[in-house]
């Protein structure tokens, strides 16, 4: 009877152990495909962990007027877990003598390579 009462602790054990690693991979996968945002100045940063350490961003914001332009560039310090900034600088075009006053969409996608656990940040100058 010792036999068994031990053969039945032991697949109990197993299972229980199993059904850990799967729920610990899970909440893993989840967290990794989840969107984050943020904003800063009228721009908004939408990144997404896609997996094997790429991810994907899009910042989407409006310039004050036509005569303004932005560029956008990911920078990843080496470090671990990596700090990306986005970083966007937004220029005004100084050879147009006049401008309206009207608003102008940006918007830009890109990719950086990262580790999971890179924190991201969003800097607009």
């Amino acid at each position: 009877m010792n036999k068994k009462v031990i053969l039945i602790s032991v697949i109990a054990l197993l299972l229980i152990v199993v059904s850990g690693i799967f729920v610990y991979l899970y909440l893993q996968n989840k967290n990794q495909q989840s969107s984050k945002e943020i904003n800063q100045n009228n721009f908004t940063l939408t990144y997404t962990y896609k997996g094997n350490n790429n991810w994907e961003y899009t910042v989407d914001g409006t310039l004050p007027t036509p005569c303004f332009s932005a560029n956008t560039e990911a920078l990843v310090m080496e470090s671990y877990p990596e700090q990306v900034k986005i970083q966007v600088k937004t220029l005004e075009d100084t050879n147009v003598e006049i401008c309206s006053t009207v608003l102008k969409e940006y918007t830009y996608s890109g990719t950086f390579n990262a580790s999971s656990k890179a924190t991201v940040s969003l800097v607009v100058e």
